[in-house]
Parts: C-alpha cells; structure tokens; sequence
C-alpha cells in the first residue's frame, strides 16, 4: 500500500474589493469559502504521494488583522459565480451548457421559484 506523503491544498487567486485600509505591518488572517474542485494525487516515486486538493474561491471574503475585521466582496461577475457554482457541481462543459441553455429557457419559472 503506498503511503500518503503529504496533503496540499492549492487555492486559484482571486480579487476581492476590500471595504477598508489594511495595515501591511499587521499579521494578516484571510477567511474565505471555497470550492474543492478536484483532488488528484503526485506520485514522488519513492512509493509514498501527495494527495491534491484544488479549490476556487465561491463566497465571501474576510481579511482579520490585529482583531480588526474588514470584509471583501469579490470582483467576480454574477455570471461567473454562477458558473462556478455549476462547476461545483458537475465540472463537465457538457453539464454547464445543459444547464445554462435549461434556466434561460425556464427563467420565468426560476425566477417564480425563487420568489
């Protein structure tokens, strides 16, 4: 049985309009809800691997420095975070083409449904 050598967890970057000043002497704390997206593995060849977790900003963002909160709301379109939120679910292009092409043609009934 191979050994698991190390879990890593790998974040895409991300912008986030903050809704103040940060002091770039403080310690700095981020808090953020994300998406696991895939998880591979990296073989070292000495019979042990890296297990990979890949995951993609989704929600809001809090930066924390010296008890100080100040929240970030991202830069992402509505659009985006929607595919995101699809992708989530199914990363197939397949699935989110489906999908998308089912809500605009339904979109009276989604938008009732959510009222």
């Amino acid at each position: 049985m191979e050994e698991i050598n190390k879990y890593k967890l790998k974040t895409t970057t991300f912008t986030a309009d903050l809704e103040g000043e940060l002091d770039r002497d403080a310690r700095t704390f981020l808090y953020t809800e994300t998406a696991i997206y895939e998880v591979s593995t990296q073989d070292q060849n000495d019979g042990s691997y890296d297990k990979v977790y890949k995951c993609k900003v989704v929600g809001e963002t809090q930066v924390k420095q010296e008890g100080k909160v100040v929240k970030g709301k991202s830069k992402r379109s509505q659009s985006k975070k929607l595919r995101q939120a699809l992708w989530c679910i199914n990363p197939e292009e397949e699935f989110y083409q489906k999908t998308m092409s089912k809500i605009i043609s339904r979109i009276e009934d989604v938008v009732e449904y959510l009222s």
